[in-house]
């Protein structure tokens, strides 16, 4: 007789041990040595106890861990432990372009939790660096201001001379020469009439011929200082001015060149200027909004040691977060799902979450972010741990949430009013389908092909196969010499797919029988029964 429970009496899923065998057990231990005193009375031969011992060592049924078949309610959740943060944050970067890969140090920060106004005082920067570049970059850019002052000057004197030749040296040259030109045209015009006059008076014999031969050579020579005249002035029109105008020219463009480049420096040393005043403003970092300070020490970028990110002598890098202002009326819990749970996790599923701090307070949040990639590993050791964030908004948190708390959240997966319920122990899943194994009330054993509905870490919904009251034996398939489960390779053959799970459905197999037989298959209509009494 099994010593069992009534549903009233103990919880969905509460699995009892089948107590029948060990009893027998016990009552065939003190029976044998009654009947063998009994055979030695009335002088059977020994030869003939080998028969007795046989039957008192005949293999016993085991003893079977079963549990009930329940109807309740079926609850699916994905536990996890998370950190709440808000999910709207007025985030406070460091400005400052750092100028070595260590970054620039914190010399001053406001605690931690400290409430704050806008405009309000937050972090200093190291600065020293700064004010010495500061120094130097003034004195660059007085040089660069003068480099410029000079090279305007020069470049208006370039233009100034271009100019003076094209409208006033030039002009002035060529009527020199053109006034020369007039001279020596005069100059033969008077050399000719005085030739002439020469002629005549050298034909009466007034004057010897060599005076004559003189006035022909004055003419000459005049014709010659005329063409001269005449070269000259042409020369000055057709190629001095155009070479003098070509070097003047080139003179103004070098003069601009010059100019522009050193304009050029000269912006670019004040953008310099400015950039270095204003990374020393930024070295000063005020609150642009009221709120309260988080520190933005992001636990999942720690090292293994723990080390803060953000406190004064830390190094910061430019862009940086180094405080937060959170938003209260907006939060979030952020939870790390294990890779063998996050598929069961979907945007928009409702969850609760429990603060470690408040357990009186039942909060109520849904799914908005499921990550696609695992998070990085904080530690070497923990690098084959993939796990996944998920971010959960707090529906209408109440006052007194504070970013950094740590939660429990429990994700609803599946959630069913009433559902017959077995314990997950007691189905076993071969080639795809499930099996479960019953004990009757005459205690035979039965096999079943049933269908699952959701399964949790510790239940399983049947749709179909068993009835509620029924028991189950758990775990299964530690007594498959004791059951008729079905093998892989059974439901895998073309023979059994068809006619299996009519087979096990109307299968009754004994609790106890031969090992040599304890692995057949059952045949279809073929049943045994329990030798148990």
């Amino acid at each position: 007789m099994r010593s069992t429970f009534s549903r009233a009496d103990r919880p969905a899923g509460h699995f009892v041990r089948t107590n029948s065998a060990p009893a027998r057990h016990s009552r065939r231990g003190t029976s044998i040595w009654v009947v063998v005193l009994a055979l030695a009375a009335v002088g059977i031969p020994a030869a003939n106890w080998s028969s007795v011992t046989e039957w008192f060592n005949s293999e016993s049924p085991p003893d079977f861990l079963t549990a009930e078949v329940t109807i309740g309610p079926f609850v699916h959740d994905v536990v996890e432990h998370g950190e709440i943060e808000s999910s709207s944050n007025v985030e406070v970067r460091c400005g400052v372009r750092s100028r070595s890969s260590g970054g620039i140090n914190i010399l001053e920060i406001v605690p931690e939790g400290s409430r704050v106004q806008a405009g309000d005082f937050l972090v200093k920067l190291d600065d020293a660096s700064l004010q010495t570049e500061l120094i130097q970059q003034q004195i660059v850019v007085t040089n660069s201001q003068a480099q410029v002052i000079e090279s305007q000057a020069a470049f208006d004197s370039a233009g100034l001379a271009l100019k003076e030749y094209e409208s006033g040296t030039f002009l002035e040259q060529e009527e020199q020469l053109e006034s020369a030109l007039f001279v020596a045209q005069e100059n033969v015009r008077r050399a000719q009439e005085y030739l002439q006059y020469s002629q005549r008076l050298a034909e009466r014999g007034y004057i010897p011929e060599v005076q004559l031969e003189a006035d022909r050579f004055a003419v000459e020579k005049a014709k010659k200082e005329r063409e001269v005249a005449e070269t000259k002035l042409n020369v000055l029109r057709k190629f001095t001015r155009e070479k003098v105008l070509t070097g003047l020219k080139a003179d103004v463009g070098t003069a601009k060149a010059r100019l522009d480049s050193r304009t050029k420096t000269l912006q670019l040393d004040e953008v310099r200027l400015t950039e270095i005043e204003e990374q020393i403003r930024n070295c000063v970092m005020t609150a642009p909004v009221a709120g309260q300070v988080v520190h933005a020490n992001d636990r999942d970028r720690r090292g293994s040691s723990g080390d803060l990110l953000i406190e004064e002598g830390r190094p910061v890098r430019e862009r940086q977060v180094v405080i937060r202002l959170p938003d209260p009326t907006k939060m979030r819990v952020i939870a790390k799902v294990h890779e063998s749970r996050i598929s069961h996790v979907a945007l928009g599923t409702p969850a609760k979450i429990v603060l470690d701090a408040l357990p009186e307070l039942d909060l109520n949040g849904r799914v908005v972010t499921v990550s696609e990639y695992p998070l990085p590993s904080i530690s070497v050791y923990t690098s084959h741990i993939k796990e996944y964030a998920v971010e959960i908004d707090i529906v209408d948190p109440p006052e007194g949430l504070r970013p950094g708390m740590s939660a429990q959240v429990a994700i609803a997966v599946a959630r069913e009013a009433e559902a017959m319920l077995v314990p997950i122990q007691a189905v076993v899943e071969r080639a795809g389908r499930h099996f479960a194994a019953i004990i009757k009330v005459d205690g035979a054993t039965e096999t079943r092909e049933v269908t699952i509905g959701h399964v949790n870490e510790e239940a399983v919904v049947i749709l179909d196969g068993l009835t509620a009251g029924e028991n189950v034996i758990l775990t299964p398939g530690l007594y498959e010499e004791h059951l008729e489960l079905p093998t892989e390779e059974s439901l895998e053959s073309n023979e059994e797919l068809g006619s299996l799970p009519k087979e096990f459905a109307n299968a009754t197999i004994p609790a106890a029988r031969d090992k040599s037989k304890s692995r057949k298959t059952p045949k279809p209509g073929k049943t045994k029964v329990d030798k148990r009494s």
